[in-house]
């Protein structure tokens, strides 16, 4: 439970921020997933609350996040926290570093680091590097370095990731991701996509450490305005593990509300 209290810490920091240092914003996210698999794997059901506290050019990122995973004769349930922190240290350079702590059990990875830096190489075109390691239930421990570029357009912007990744004891490969953002014409309202093969998941969760470049995924993402300060976020994917025999898939539901606090 040494995650529950460190993530608490950090919110109360956020939270009690001297008014000398004001957030320029602040933002409250409630989201939960709901992902079945085939064969008889179960389920997987998580819930994080994400505060989130824009300060200049700096913003701060607090998520404690608690999940359950359901199969046939077995239940397993982790409690987590995860912290993130974004600069922009010019017009050309920003950074994103990022951690994650949970309990040693098969629905998240148990510790989880990254770093990234983004430059803006051409006028709306950036390119970012990053470094992730992260170690999952049983002891598996993986090594990701990624390269990608994003390019902004009006109304929107579309990226790619490569990634190598590279598990513990097995051969590394390579994956990829594409990200495509629609804004909408008025408001705050956007629509994404995710398309990723291999091992290039948006979530810290994998099924039992499996990792292979054969795996594919896909997810839609819609960001819907209610008022001036409330948003719905609705989701929906569609996954494929490759293992040996048969291929398990799964299917993704999400849902949560956005609540802008100024």
């Amino acid at each position: 439970m040494k995650s529950i209290a460190w993530t608490a810490g950090l919110l109360a920091s956020l939270f009690l921020t001297p008014a000398a240092h004001a957030q320029d914003s602040q933002t409250v996210r409630v989201y939960g997933v709901s992902q079945d698999f085939s064969d008889n794997f179960g389920s997987l059901r998580s819930a994080v609350i994400e505060y989130k506290a824009v300060l200049d050019d700096t913003t701060l990122v607090a998520s404690p996040t608690v999940g359950e995973r359901r199969a046939p004769g077995v239940r397993y349930s982790s409690v987590g926290g995860g912290a993130a922190v974004y600069e922009r240290w010019s017009d050309k350079v920003s950074t994103s570093t990022q951690a994650f702590v949970a309990e040693d059990q098969p629905i998240f990875a148990n510790l989880d680091f990254s770093q990234d830096i983004t430059v803006a190489v051409a006028k709306g075109t950036t390119v970012t590097i990053g470094g992730r390691w992260a170690r999952y239930f049983g002891g598996t421990e993986v090594t990701f370095l990624s390269v990608g570029a994003r390019r902004y357009f009006k109304g929107g912007s579309i990226a790619y990731r490569l990634t190598r990744t590279d598990p513990q004891g097995r051969d590394a490969f390579l994956s990829h991701l594409v990200n495509l953002t629609l804004n909408d014409r008025r408001g705050g309202g956007k629509t994404q996509l995710w398309l990723g093969a291999g091992s290039a998941s948006l979530e810290r969760t994998q099924l039992e450490a499996n990792f292979t470049e054969h795996d594919l995924s896909g997810l839609l993402q819609r960001t819907q305005p209610l008022t001036g300060k409330l948003a719905l976020i609705g989701s929906a994917g569609v996954s494929r593990y490759a293992r040996p025999g048969n291929d398990v898939t799964s299917t993704t539901i999400g849902l949560g509300l956005q609540l802008g606090l100024n």
